[in-house]
């Protein structure tokens, strides 16, 4: 018992360590906004896509609004993006509801070099980022 016990105390510097480590706070986070345009006009209903090329990365997305602006968001209630470089995707394809809650299929506008074979590459920086995309 006295093994076990030592054993315990022993590993909880560890788990503390590792549990403090885990994915980032909401403090380690950068704000990025932006906007994003298709043949110069502003991309509604587009969701855009951040994903750290750092192993272990968590992505964040956002959706554009009828000006093109997006603002990424962590999780559902947690705004910013992990600063380091991103592989950014951009689509408009995929089920929506409307205002009324009906669903529906929207196409895809955005070529595929921008999202299934994307070759958007970008850096969050620290602080506020302002990031936009001509596509």
């Amino acid at each position: 018992m006295r093994k076990t016990m030592r054993a315990a105390r022993g590993l909880a510097p560890i788990l503390l360590c590792l549990l403090l480590a885990g994915c980032g706070s909401e403090d380690d986070l950068a704000s990025v906004k932006g906007k994003v345009t298709l043949d110069g006009q502003p991309l509604e209903g587009a969701t855009v896509e951040f994903q750290p090329t750092a192993e272990g990365g968590a992505p964040s997305s956002g959706q554009t609004d009828a000006k093109g602006r997006y603002e990424l968001m962590y999780t559902f209630d947690t705004r910013g993006a992990m600063p380091g470089e991103h592989v950014v995707s951009i689509r408009t394809a995929g089920t929506c509801f409307d205002e009324a809650g009906n669903e529906f299929e929207r196409e895809e506008r955005v070529p595929a070099e921008y999202n299934s074979r994307t070759i958007l590459k970008r850096t969050v920086k620290p602080g506020r980022n302002t990031i936009d995309f001509e596509l």
